[in-house]
């Protein structure tokens, strides 16, 4: 019995030693876990930011929204006279927005999202929702004018066309406007983190 009370506190003592040891080298694992997906996330937001600005200044460049405006202006007023006439202003091209989603499209499906706030994570699903629709808008258009008709040259056709045309720009105009707007609030919000 003497000799167990002599080594039964040194044991307890080196026991304690051990667990304390384990729990320490945990809390630095945690820690260096902990650090990693928060570097991970603070990339992925820098991603997210420099993608919606390169997105918001292309949309405000002269060959987009400025030249989807005059577009939809002068459709405006050839619908409203039921013109057969073509604008004028087509004749350099629809000028489709190319909206870059390389950052969605790369950490939509990795766990980086899951260290964002959740109303981080919805906004930045709404944004490129809506450049998705922005796309499918344009090509479905473009599609559509560049189908070969037999009757495209008949003043009944040119003028379905214009009205046609006329609604895609108010929907397209809307769209884009809508998207600097929700790009704004973005960069308000994930700037601050």
């Amino acid at each position: 019995m003497r000799r167990i009370g002599q080594w039964l506190p040194r044991a307890f003592f080196e026991s304690f030693l051990i667990v304390l040891s384990i729990l320490a080298a945990l809390a630095v694992n945690e820690w260096r876990d902990n650090h990693a997906r928060a570097e991970r996330a603070a990339e992925a937001r820098t991603a997210f930011v420099n993608e919606i600005r390169s997105n918001r200044d292309l949309l405000l460049t002269e060959g987009v929204l400025p030249h989807h405006k005059r577009l939809q202006e002068e459709y405006r007023q050839l619908a409203a006279e039921e013109s057969n006439e073509p604008g004028r202003l087509f004749q350099t091209g629809a000028h489709p927005a190319a909206l870059r989603d390389a950052a969605w499209r790369s950490f939509s499906t990795s766990a980086v999202l899951v260290d964002f706030a959740a109303a981080d994570v919805v906004l930045l699903s709404d944004i490129y929702r809506a450049q998705e629709t922005l796309e499918r808008m344009n090509y479905g258009f473009i599609g559509s004018i560049q189908a070969p008709r037999a009757d495209r040259e008949t003043p009944e056709f040119k003028r379905d066309m214009t009205r046609s045309t006329a609604f895609y720009l108010n929907d397209v105009v809307s769209l884009e406007e809508s998207l600097l707007k929700v790009y704004k609030r973005a960069l308000d919000q994930l700037e601050v983190h």
